[in-house]
């Protein structure tokens, strides 16, 4: 498949015909209007529409709670005031001090975006929100003893906005402006959603632990989020405040905060289109109800509620636009998936492209590839785990066994870094990984599974094997956003390993199967989906915690042998936590049994199971006793 046909079709942003259509509008919109007054709204719009998209990737993409965005809109304006006005005689034109503004905002959100690394949730909400109203503090009272802001008069009479000679004086030519860098950012907004950011930033707005365990970076994704939302907001400020001719601090007070997450929430989080759509909405609304005085903001806050009782997941929710200019199609998402096993013989055209490359070299079994060695984990008042040696060679299938509570999970969680160990060490292929944050472990070659499912279950089938890439990809913003080849190719890559190790699972996830949501799949084919998206990780050992629980026989039977396949066929190593003593005597190479956090016995099945420390241990009572 070529490289333009990954841009066109898999990863473009619109269809042709919409964005004709739009770029249309925009150019006669400005000569229908009456006058002046209605063009600055539309203007206004622009405006709005580029601060909701920048709130979009920290609130809608990342999931980050940010009060504090107002923030950063009113630093881009007021350092745009200070650099391009008479205030401080500095005169600097527009298109140096535009990058300034992004630049310097996007600092600041990067500065309070490590915040984030330490505190989430309400606790995230609570210091944004502090850092706004220290800003807006500081815009007040930093008039004296030397005069920066302006105080609460602000600062007037700022320059024009100029471009390649051209300045912008009046209303429709700093409509045209603004309409500008609102494309611009509508563009960034669709190219980053539909890139290794925008998964990673889905993942952990759906499930932090489980993006970390796919090789997703969570600081420097979150780092990255509060980045460019800042950015974002200070250019917009920029753009603001050279179109309304000066800056004052209730142009960025708490009121407008909770316009602009109005417009998200109406929007649909995270839907670009349903964002724009609300930012043109609550910018038009207040002003069409204007004539009805004291009744506007009731009418107002009414029409909100109503939307939101009727349309709860935005304006635009889960319409797929694209149908409406590309022909009605089929949903598929709402077809059935309780597929029988007679279609597991049953392959698309599309998935026969991707066919997972068979091993071709021999196992080497004197090559140890995990090593723990004296592992402890304690926690208050508990010794979860305790001094436990463990080692696995290649191509192994290590089973650990133990009564609830004995310690397996935790076991699997100190090798894949959720817990470092309270003492010991792990090695994994001669190298010491001991205390390593999850998403490096991933990268090294260790991938898992949970014992209580964890998928993104918002994302499609595709997006959550595409997820597990995150870590072998490198393509930066600029990449992204430029759309280079080397991005191009990248994504062609995510894609094509994604279908490969979809594919060994037969119809259950593949063709059609890749646009379903997660949270449509059956409890079995989440469980598939789960391994698919570990195996996509590109590991050599992969740890499965009980990867048969709630199947029915014949399910259990077929993910046996699935296991199998993978080792023999593909190369893969094992270790496995199975409550099933079926499934455990027919996949071990060894068995180990946990009781208490200490490893009890070792061996190949029949010799664990006539352990009399095993019976007892299970049974509460010795071998051979009533």
């Amino acid at each position: 498949m070529s490289l333009e046909k990954i841009g066109s079709r898999k990863f473009g942003e619109i269809p042709i015909l919409p964005i004709v259509i739009v770029l249309a509008v925009i150019i006669v919109l400005p000569h229908t209007l009456p006058n002046n007054y209605w063009i600055r709204i539309a203007g206004n719009a622009g405006l709005w529409t580029m601060l909701a998209l920048g709130l979009n990737v920290v609130a809608g993409f990342a999931g980050l709670l940010d009060l504090g965005y107002v923030a950063f809109y009113a630093i881009g304006g007021y350092i745009y005031a200070l650099l391009s006005s008479g205030h401080l005689n500095i005169h600097l034109p527009f298109w140096l001090v535009l990058p300034i503004c992004v630049v310097v905002a996007s600092g600041f959100g990067l500065a309070l975006g490590s915040t984030s690394i330490r505190v989430r949730g309400d606790y995230l909400a609570i210091v944004t929100l502090a850092f706004a109203q220290i800003l807006r503090l500081l815009l007040l009272n930093l008039d004296r003893p030397i005069n920066i802001t302006g105080g609460p008069n602000g600062i007037i009479d700022l320059d024009y906005a100029g471009l390649f000679g051209f300045t912008f004086r009046t209303v429709t030519q700093y409509y045209y402006l603004i309409m500008f860098f609102a494309l611009l950012v509508v563009l960034a907004s669709f190219r980053l959603k539909r890139s290794r950011l925008g998964r990673g930033w889905e993942a952990i707005r759906e499930d932090e632990l489980a993006s970390n365990a796919m090789g997703v970076n969570i600081t420097f994704m979150k780092l990255m989020a509060f980045g460019i939302g800042a950015g974002i907001a200070g250019g917009t400020g920029a753009i603001f405040a050279s179109w309304q001719g000066g800056v004052f601090p209730n142009n960025f007070d708490f009121p407008q905060l909770v316009t602009v997450y109005c417009m998200l929430i109406l929007g649909g989080v995270g839907n670009i289109m349903g964002v724009i759509v609300a930012a043109i909405i609550l910018s038009i609304l207040p002003e069409a109800l204007r004539e009805y005085g004291a009744y506007r903001m009731i009418g107002y806050g009414l029409m909100l509620v109503i939307l939101m009782a009727v349309r709860p997941q935005g304006i635009i929710g889960d319409i797929n636009l694209g149908s409406i200019f590309k022909g009605r199609k089929k949903d598929i998402t709402k077809k059935t998936d309780e597929l029988q096993a007679s279609e597991d013989l049953f392959y698309t055209a599309d998935s026969q492209d991707y066919v997972k490359p068979l091993r071709k070299e021999k196992f080497d079994k004197d090559r140890i590839l995990l090593q723990l060695q004296s592992v402890t984990m304690d926690f208050v008042g508990l010794r979860a785990v305790n001094q436990l040696n463990l080692e696995i060679r290649e191509g192994e299938i290590i089973s650990i066994i133990g009564p609830n509570g004995a310690g397996k999970t935790t076991v699997f969680n100190i090798i894949t870094g959720i817990y470092p160990p309270t003492e010991g060490s792990i090695y994994f292929d001669g190298e010491e990984i001991t205390g390593l944050k999850p998403y490096r472990i991933v990268k090294k070659g260790i991938a898992r599974t949970f014992q209580t499912l964890r998928l993104f279950t918002n994302m499609t089938v595709l997006e959550n094997t595409m997820v597990a890439q995150h870590c072998r990809t490198k393509s930066n913003l600029f990449r992204i956003l430029l759309r280079l080849p080397r991005f191009l190719k990248e994504e062609e890559k995510i894609e094509r390993i994604a279908k490969e190790n979809l594919g060994l699972f037969g119809a259950r996830l593949t063709g059609f199967r890749y646009a379903f949501k997660a949270i449509n799949l059956s409890y079995a084919n989440r469980r598939r989906l789960e391994i698919a998206r570990a195996l996509s990780t590109e590991c050599k050992l992969i740890l499965l915690d009980e990867p048969s629980a709630g199947m029915n026989p014949k399910e259990t039977e077929e993910i046996t042998r699935f296991i199998k396949r993978l080792r023999d066929d593909y190369g893969y190593s094992f270790l496995i936590i199975e409550h099933k003593l079926n499934v455990v005597k027919s996949i071990s190479d060894r068995v180990v049994v946990l009781d208490y956090g200490r490893k009890i016995a070792e061996g190949d099945y029949d010799d664990v199971a006539s352990n009399d420390y095993v019976i007892e241990a299970y049974l509460g009572r010795k071998k051979g006793h009533a």
